[in-house]
């Protein structure tokens, strides 16, 4: 394959930081570590309460490729679109603060995209939960999408194209997009679904560059009495998106997309231990509009076997066997 020359484009790597002290050395050093040296690190401390800001500060005096923006408090998503605001690189990839990444990430990427003149590249991962691993997208093909097929796997959250992170985007194709403010769940899936308009090709490389943190501390994991809500408020805005541009096939893709993401708030919000009326929480949820399509319009493509059971349990109402099902996969979590 073609190697990358020493005369290459600069490269924006984009991190937001909030109270993940434990994490952010190992996050820097990853990407300072990276094989591909052009590179600009901007550190966004999203008014983190701890001791961020200042381990944000003493690595910008460690490496002159590190610039950092400390900001009020506004989310993961403000914090993303000031890094895109302040960034001048040729290309941009967002990493998480409490994930890392192989040596080799941005340089395998880039390569990727400059060979086969794709617009987007993205790599496998490590999906690491306490200290255990598992590869996802890690056979060591590389694969070519069209924007079209790059929608439907965005829209598929068990492929991982739904992410921001684990990519290599070249910034002239995010022009005006943003990282919607206002969702603080789903935001990554609508950032990446307006990004289809600006593409003309994906690649994804097979190989487990990214190493993806599962932090019971996270948005989608931890407790939150509006959990449902949030779910429902981004649900709506891609629905809306979705629905003025595509065809019925799409509407099939969002329609999976909605009942995964019942299915998660089975399991971190109806069967959580905060919640008395867990069988009452379920039916509650399954009755609400958008909830209620998404369960009686999806089918039982593309997602595991579990999943299809308890898809399975949920259309016919078996809250029995859903409720069996959600309790295990908490007690697996917490056994990680």
């Amino acid at each position: 394959m073609k190697e990358v020359s020493k005369k290459e484009p600069l490269i924006s790597v984009i991190i937001p930081v909030y109270k993940v002290e434990e994490y952010l050395d190992k996050c820097v050093s990853s990407v300072i570590e990276q094989t591909y040296k052009n590179l600009e690190i901007i550190l966004v401390d999203d008014g983190s309460p701890d001791n961020c800001p200042k381990m944000c500060d003493d690595w910008a005096k460690k490496d002159n490729r590190i610039k950092v923006i400390h900001k009020k408090n506004g989310g993961v998503s403000s914090a993303r679109n000031i890094g895109i605001k302040e960034s001048k690189g040729k290309w941009i990839t967002f990493i998480d603060s409490d994930d890392w990444v192989e040596t080799t990430f941005i340089y395998d990427l880039y390569r990727v995209s400059i060979n086969e003149k794709c617009d987007i590249a993205l790599s496998g991962y490590n999906r690491v939960v306490g200290v255990n691993s598992e590869e996802i997208n890690a056979n060591g093909e590389l694969t070519k999408y069209t924007p079209l097929e790059f929608l439907t796997n965005v829209l598929n959250p068990q492929t991982g194209f739904g992410f921001c992170h684990m990519k290599l985007i070249r910034t002239e194709c995010i022009k005006n997009v943003r990282f919607d403010e206002e969702l603080k769940v789903t935001e990554d899936a609508f950032f990446n679904l307006q990004l289809v308009d600006n593409i003309n090709n994906v690649c994804l490389l097979n190989k487990a560059l990214y190493n993806y943190r599962i932090n019971e501390n996270s948005v989608v994991k931890k407790f939150d009495s509006k959990y449902p809500d949030k779910y429902l408020k981004g649900i709506k805005v891609i629905k809306n998106y979705l629905f003025k541009k595509y065809d019925d096939n799409i509407k099939q893709n969002y329609y999976n997309f909605v009942v995964y993401h019942v299915m998660l708030i089975a399991v971190n919000y109806c069967y959580s231990d905060n919640i008395n009326n867990k069988r009452k929480s379920l039916i509650d949820i399954c009755k609400i509009d958008e909830f209620k399509e998404g369960i009686k319009k999806s089918n039982y493509n593309y997602i595991s076997l579990t999943r299809k059971i308890t898809l399975f349990s949920i259309k016919y109402k078996l809250y029995f066997l859903t409720g069996l099902i959600c309790r295990y996969r908490q007690r697996q979590n917490r056994s990680k």
